[in-house]
């Protein structure tokens, strides 16, 4: 039946184990010979002497410890010691009833969250992680710190543990990472038999190679940009160029119109030195067009910084407003 005012405490009432006094303050409280750990003070009643105690300021517990205001002595009697009720163990709890107030903090044991759970919102997770097994990322992967997120990793061999991104068929990467300004991929992109073609971002280089990072295989270096050809004493106009550098070899384009007469046909201004020696000249063609005929010159560098034009064994003269179009490749020092 319903209650006026607070509802009662149902339980056990029980008389806990005689205490003899000593000289001491410190008691260990027992109920049937097995450590008793009573809910606070104000559940006990202490008779000290004939007199009962006050709970709080005559006698305290922590635990299973009684401990007096102050030390006892053998003279001393410990009447006895009721514990006037436990509180009732309320079994299931209503629906929504127990709220996040009434967890204590690390309650909750990884043991006790099921196998596969489902997280509907955001998951932040301040600690280190560590996944060992499969994980399945069904959407974008976003990683932040203070001055730009990292995912630190390397590949995966049978000795060597790291970040693994494959597909369900092949074992290949599929999909791409992408950085916002100043992202860095640090590490080793490669199959987990430490063969293929490596990818070694972190030191600015793409590595083509079955055994590992090698200084001679790597792709350090790729460029495209403009560059102006000058005419060394000679009359011309209009000159422009372009150039795609891929490591060390130059390709470059230029075209450009005479207006006077030109002789030995040099230009300079190449964007990057280059190698002339034995094997490594490089060289090149040009369409030149006059006013009754086009002919294809060969295009030669004669020194790391010019280039010049033949056709035959001669260099060729240009007359007013006659123009030429090329492209050379080279090797370059840099």
């Amino acid at each position: 039946m319903p209650f006026i005012g607070t509802q009662p405490e149902v339980g056990g009432y029980s008389v806990l184990d005689a205490l003899t006094a000593s000289a001491t303050e410190n008691y260990t409280l027992q109920l049937n010979s097995a450590n008793f750990s009573p809910a606070s003070a104000n559940q006990l009643l202490v008779s000290l002497n004939g007199v009962i105690q006050k709970p709080g300021s005559s006698f305290t517990v922590s635990g299973s410890t009684l401990s007096f205001s102050s030390a006892l002595t053998s003279s001393d009697s410990i009447d006895f010691i009721i514990a006037m009720g436990e509180p009732l163990l309320i079994g299931t709890p209503s629906d929504g009833t127990v709220t996040t107030n009434k967890l204590v903090n690390d309650s909750v044991t990884g043991a006790k969250i099921e196998n596969n759970p489902t997280i509907a919102g955001n998951l932040t997770v301040s600690g280190t992680s560590t996944l060992t097994g499969a994980t399945t990322l069904s959407s974008n992967v976003g990683v932040n710190g203070g001055t730009g997120g990292q995912i630190a990793a390397n590949y995966s061999t049978a000795s060597t543990t790291g970040l693994s991104l494959n597909d369900t068929n092949s074992g290949n990467l599929g999909g791409f990472l992408s950085f916002k300004s100043g992202g860095t991929l640090r590490g080793n992109i490669q199959n987990a038999n430490n063969a293929g073609i490596h990818v070694n971002v972190g030191n600015g280089s793409v590595v083509f190679t079955q055994t590992g990072y090698v200084a001679a295989n790597a792709l350090d270096d790729y460029e495209e940009g403009t560059w102006t050809p000058i005419f060394t004493n000679k009359n011309s106009s209009a000159t422009q160029g372009s150039y795609t550098k891929v490591g060390n070899f130059v390709t470059c384009t230029f075209d450009f119109q005479a207006n006077g007469t030109n002789t030995d046909v040099n230009i300079t201004g190449v964007p990057f030195a280059m190698l002339v020696g034995a094997g490594q000249r490089g060289g090149g063609l040009a369409t030149y067009q006059n006013r009754n005929s086009t002919e294809v010159w060969t295009v030669i560098p004669v020194s790391s910084t010019a280039i010049n034009f033949y056709h035959g064994a001669a260099s060729r003269t240009l007359t007013a407003s006659e123009t030429a179009i090329g492209t050379f490749s080279f090797f370059t020092t840099s």
